[in-house]
């Protein structure tokens, strides 16, 4: 087996590194935050910097400091942003912002995506300018001083708190936290259960500052203003600063700048007499914000708000039939409902690749949901505006208008439970491949040349000449449909059709995470579980499973019962309405359960998951003939007098030339009694039995086995000290080739079932 990006360290194992340098020139910005990160993590700093902006949450504060100065070792490095995190309880004093304040602790770097499909959480902050953040122990202020301009954004960013506080003591912290993220940006309160039902259900920007929003907002007051009987300049100016206020407040995101762009260009023609093109506006606002973060135009937000409009700019006529410029006044009378049906097709077309690529799923009843849940933002969106407005001269008079929003919201929460309820309500697709995307975008683009030319060809006098001409003008519209569904089909079959193996050893942090794909379409997860990482199934596991098109599982296999190896299992059993599926939980043999494993077996009788135990000998098979692959169990023995580790599940995958050995916790006693067996055979591959501890992987079980790979899933600076330096050391002198999930992430491994195909996340891959 070959790799590209290796190095041996000093205790022989082979790892990769995944980790680019850059040359450094003290002249520019970049170079300078490429320093502060090349401090090492661990490294006690002191940090001297203004407070940007500051967000607080139940276990951590996370203070963004601007024009910093980094105190470490005699050395000071300047860093143009950083974000310092520290627990509530530690903050002595109330922080506004343009604080000048000094932090001590640890200096940290941000997790790139530690599995595929995983959020990156160092692209995230790369995109806003921070590159590094600082575990600090202390943080204190050396001057209250600021510019006018952090003293206006301190103010409105009070005023964001304020009212989201007197909102969950209106409506409560259900309601209350979703009406504040509608009204406010304010997410911190949202219910999660809630968040998640909106977001599979395609309503998730309901929760969102977006242009929506800001239209709703904007145009309001302005058409109000105008017919109060205020000039066109007055009315302007008022709705355009109002919305400049508004959209500081509410956390100046990507769709909240862009709606004001383009809001303020269209009052700019309406008081100079202009006619707005609402395309030039939305090519402004585009050339602006990526004029100050070119890396925007990576982004989900970005993508998603500017492809909205541009949908119902461009796409929308085309489904609309609109064929002249007399025929618009004809489709002005049509009903509401088809004109928002034409415009929702719209933009579901143009934002399928980015939800696609980013969210690998699509809500299949989306277009129709918003076609209800929209109309009804308006009258939400203004209760909660109204009811803030009077609550402080009207106690009553308020609470009427904010029960009026927990109405809308009641109901929202209504549609989105109905439309999870129904078949099919999510089409998981996997991520598609980049050119596919080119090719449904290219094809997009000529669609609509041909119907615009269409529509510029047919004159008065060519429909006279040609009746056939006005039957064309239908086509462009069902050719964009059958793309729209043509793009996920064609994702979701490039993700079905195996005809290998994949074995992903998912990086969880301390614990085990293993998923198979078998070549005949069957999906296995192994374990499943972390002991240092919150949430492994909803942050690990499940992301990764949506991006590689599974909707479900058909055996999720439990070595033992350690929380390091039940903990994501149990979240998706939890959750397997919006989740992923579940469909047969295989346990050990029942003398072997412990109470983790009865109250796993108990949760996933409530939630419609099959039971099953395996003993040595039996065999999952999937495929037959060439395709046929075989997961086995070879232990536990019946009769073991040890529990916990030494009872661990081991089960042995066998597809062609491709064998792997899968053992969980297995050590001691339980390896020994493997070996005795006679069950366990000559495997390529081995998963190291509890992350590599000393006592795993002993001389005679590696005798038995003879691996050439060896798969360690541990979690990165875990107080056990996984993997040992002894277990090391054995495979050493046996010339395996050792890969860490905390070195390289999720480790991959591909099969036709004659040669092997490696990858990793964080690094190249192989091939042998």
């Amino acid at each position: 087996m070959t790799t590209n990006d290796q190095k041996k360290i000093s205790n022989g194992m082979s790892v990769c590194t995944g980790r680019s340098t850059g040359s450094c020139l003290p002249d520019t910005k970049d170079q300078q935050m490429t320093l502060a990160e090349e401090i090492p993590d661990g490294t006690e700093v002191s940090v001297s910097g203004t407070v940007e902006w500051v967000r607080e949450k139940e276990k951590i504060t996370a203070v963004c400091l601007r024009k910093n100065q980094v105190r470490y070792a005699g050395t000071i490095l300047k860093e143009s942003k950083l974000v310092v995190c520290i627990r509530p309880d530690q903050l002595k004093e109330q922080l506004n912002i343009g604080d000048k304040v000094i932090a001590e602790g640890e200096k940290e770097s941000f997790d790139a995506a530690r599995n595929p499909g995983n959020f990156d959480q160092k692209e995230y902050y790369r995109k806003q300018g921070i590159h590094v953040k600082v575990r600090a122990d202390t943080l204190e202020k050396q001057s209250e001083k600021s510019l006018l301009y952090d003293r206006i954004k301190n103010e409105m960013w009070k005023w964001r708190k304020k009212l989201s506080g007197q909102l969950q003591t209106k409506m409560g912290s259900y309601y209350g936290g979703t009406m504040s993220a509608i009204l406010l940006g304010e997410k911190s309160g949202l219910d999660e259960e809630m968040r998640k039902l909106y977001q599979k259900n395609g309503m998730g920007h309901l929760l969102a500052i977006s242009g929506l929003h800001m239209s709703l907002i904007g145009m309001g007051l302005y058409s109000f203003l105008r017919k109060a009987g205020t000039s066109f300049f007055t009315a302007g100016m008022a709705g355009s600063s109002f919305l400049l206020l508004y959209t500081g407040m509410t956390g100046n995101g990507i769709a909240s700048q862009r709606a004001w762009i383009m809001f303020a260009m269209r009052m700019g023609a309406e008081i100079t007499g202009r006619e707005y093109d609402a395309l030039t506006g939305l090519a402004a606002a585009a050339v602006w914000i990526c004029l100050r973060q070119p890396l925007y135009l990576t982004d989900a937000g970005f993508l998603l708000s500017f492809g909205a409009i541009l949908g119902i700019i461009l796409i929308e006529p085309v489904y609309a039939g609109e064929k002249a410029e007399k025929e618009k006044k004809e489709r002005e009378k049509k009903p509401v409902f088809l004109k928002g049906l034409s415009a929702s097709f719209a933009v579901n077309t143009v934002l399928m690749g980015p939800v696609l690529w980013f969210y690998y799923e699509i809500p299949v009843y989306s277009v129709i949901l918003n076609l209800v849940v929209i109309p009804l933002l308006p009258v939400a969106m203004g209760a909660g505006l109204l009811g803030l407005g009077i609550l402080r001269f009207s106690e009553r008079a308020g609470g009427g208008c904010l029960n009026l929003c927990k109405a809308i919201l009641w109901i929202y929460d209504r549609i989105g439970e109905l439309a999870a309820r129904l078949p099919v309500s999510r089409w998981v697709t996997g991520k598609p491949p980049l050119y596919l995307l080119v090719i449904y975008y290219g094809l997009i683009l000529w669609i609509c040349i041909w119907f615009y030319r269409l529509k510029e060809r047919r004159t008065e006098k060519e429909q006279r000449k040609t009746k056939s001409r006005e039957r064309w003008m239908g086509v462009p519209g069902i050719l964009l449909v059958c793309l729209s569904v043509l793009l996920p089909g064609s994702c979701w079959l490039m993700h079905q059709v195996q005809g290998q193996v994949t074995v992903t050893v998912l990086d969880v942090g301390q614990g085990d995470g293993i998923c198979i794909r078998m070549p005949g379409g069957k999906n296995c997860l192994i374990d499943g579980g972390s002991s240092d990482v919150s949430s492994v199934g909803a942050y690990r596991i499940e992301p990764y499973l949506l991006y590689c098109g599974i909707r479900n599982i058909d055996y999720a296999f439990v070595s033992h019962g350690d929380e390091d190896h039940i903990s994501g299992i149990r979240e998706l059993l939890e959750d397997q309405r919006l989740g992923i599926g579940i469909r047969t939980l295989v346990l050990p043999a029942e003398e072997y359960w412990d109470e983790k494993l009865k109250e796993l077996a108990v949760l996933a009788a409530e939630n419609g998951t099959r039971i099953a135990e395996i003993h040595a000998g039996e065999q999952v098979v999937d495929g037959t003939g060439e395709q046929k692959m075989s997961l086995r169990c070879i232990g536990p023995e019946m009769g073991l007098s040890e529990s916990g580790n030494a009872a661990s599940m081991v089960l042995q995958a066998e597809y062609g030339n491709f064998s792997m050995l899968l053992t969980g916790d297995v050590e001691g006693a339980g390896e020994k009694q493997l070996v005795k067996s006679g069950r366990l055979g000559k495997c390529r591959i081995l998963k190291a039995a509890h992350h590599g501890s000393k006592n795993s992987g002993t001389e005679e079980f590696l005798d038995a086995v003879e691996p050439q790979i060896v798969l360690i899933s541990a979690g990165r600076g875990n107080r056990y000290g996984h993997p040992h330096e002894e277990t090391l050391e054995r495979l050493k002198s046996r010339n395996c080739q050792v890969y860490s999930t905390q070195q390289c992430g999720a480790v991959t491994i591909q099969s036709d079932g004659k040669k092997l195909f490696f990858s990793r996340k964080c690094g190249g891959g192989g091939s042998d």
